[in-house]
């Protein structure tokens, strides 16, 4: 999955102080907790629970973006906002070459409801939930804050006995007006909208020129209204796949409509907040925006109450006679299979709070079959791996001098550990189109690598 660097999505206003994490490493982390079936068609999530909660605590949902074709739930961005002392969500939706509009937004709501009905088992706030969304996230997290009641947005499913309004929304560059986001395409590098194969199209079911009525309905100005929650709002000046104007149609529809809102303009910045032109500094930085957002919800949310050190549980002891050797792999497949071509960056593997192995990755040579091949090999030392989850990343760069084009990924995956895992990591290929296709590898001893 193509994905910004985790963006906790949120700007702060003047009178607040930069919130830090109070909670580093006694979190409780459970993945692909199923929040409902459709169709026979799980949807999962990843919740994170700081153990050291006094009190229950609201709860933040991180929907990722992708052009609502590339999505997964994220423990890692669940755990970044534990950090703060929420309890963090990262929820999956069902993607548009699956179910187009508005199967999306109904499980959102979905996930919404069903953290309402688990409630007391994780500690949460029924009360207090924020949403939050890069890209396609943004949409469907600013659909949530302006369409709370709405019955054709609701769905159908499990736990309807309970509201799927939301308390405090953080949008990153989301989408608002699917009819105007060819307006002010004056950045080079911008794509057609309408075209029949553009994200909008797609996520619409036809042409987006042939759907204005159903993109009304998938446009969150459609239903706007004072009692709709505070709404933050963050968009790179110069996004060439997200217009700044579509941020802009928000922030002045909210204003006129008396919702609390905030608009921050981030300089330099394209789509993923990526630097436009190259090596241009982006201000503010993704890391600012995440101490803002924290301190976004913390207004409008209210503050976790957290226990005194003493009264804190110590996170799970390490057994220091368990060995586990393992190893991470990256394969590389993109047209220009020559020595122009690269791909760097870096990775770690974890296991719940156990960071097992980290390093840099530099392919700088990818003509041949070793060159497109990065392995590592490490030994976890004191982790009981039947305990808990494995979890890696890539988080780097890959240039394909055929298509003359960089592609900036960060992808995490993960998968529950047998004995018979040696080996994890991902496959990367570039499709002569220029679309990346990534796919999760787990290497067996006995079956070989897994997908």
């Amino acid at each position: 999955m193509l994905r910004a660097p985790m963006i906790l999505s949120a700007i702060m206003c003047s009178a607040i102080a930069s919130p830090q994490q109070p909670v580093t490493e006694n979190i409780a982390v459970e993945m692909d907790i199923v929040y409902a079936t459709i169709d026979g068609r799980e949807l999962k999530l990843d919740i994170a629970v700081p153990r050291i909660l006094a009190a229950p605590a609201p709860a933040i949902v991180d929907i990722q973006g992708g052009a609502w074709r590339r999505i997964q739930n994220s423990a890692e961005d669940a755990k970044s906002w534990a950090g703060y002392g929420f309890v963090g969500v990262s929820i999956a939706h069902r993607t548009s070459d699956i179910a187009v509009f508005p199967a999306a937004i109904h499980d959102c709501k979905a996930a919404i409801r069903w953290l309402r009905a688990n409630a007391k088992k994780y500690n949460i706030d029924p009360d207090r939930i924020g949403v939050t969304g890069f890209s396609s996230g943004g949409n469907l997290a600013v659909l949530l804050g302006t369409s709370g009641g709405d019955a054709f947005l609701e769905g159908t499913g499990s736990n309807l006995d309970y509201s799927s309004r939301v308390q405090a929304v953080v949008d990153h560059f989301g989408p608002t007006d699917f009819m105007k986001m060819n307006d002010g395409q004056h950045i080079v590098g911008t794509i057609d909208h309408f075209a029949p194969d553009s994200p909008e199209s797609l996520y619409l079911g036809g042409p987006l020129k042939d759907r204005a009525e159903l993109a009304r309905l998938a446009n969150p100005l459609t239903y706007i209204d004072a009692g709709d929650p505070p709404t933050l709002i963050a968009h790179g000046e110069k996004d060439r796949l997200v217009p700044i104007g579509q941020s802009e149609i928000l922030y002045e529809a909210l204003k006129k409509a008396g919702v609390l809102t905030e608009f921050v303009r981030v300089k330099n910045a394209d789509h993923m907040y990526r630097p436009y032109p190259e090596g241009a500094a982006v201000s503010p930085g993704i890391d600012e925006l995440n101490r803002m957002s924290a301190a976004w919800f913390l207004r409008w949310l209210g503050a976790p109450r957290l226990k005194s050190p003493k009264e804190t549980p110590p996170p799970p002891a390490a057994d220091p006679s368990l060995q586990t050797n393992l190893y991470y792999m990256l394969t590389i497949d993109l047209q220009g299979r020559n020595a122009k071509s690269y791909a760097k960056g870096t990775f770690w593997v974890k296991c719940g709070d156990h960071k097992l192995a980290s390093g840099e990755i530099d392919l700088n040579d990818l003509s041949s079959e070793a060159g497109r091949t990065f392995k590592s090999g490490f030994t976890a030392a004191g982790v009981d791996f039947k305990s808990c989850e494995l979890r890696w990343n890539f988080s780097g760069e890959i240039y394909d001098s055929e298509l003359n084009d960089k592609f900036p990924l960060m992808m995490m995956q993960s998968a529950k550990y047998d004995d018979q895992v040696e080996g994890v990591g991902f496959h990367f290929q570039i499709n002569p189109d220029g679309t990346p296709d990534i796919q999760k590898k787990v290497y067996m001893r006995s079956r070989g690598p897994e997908e």
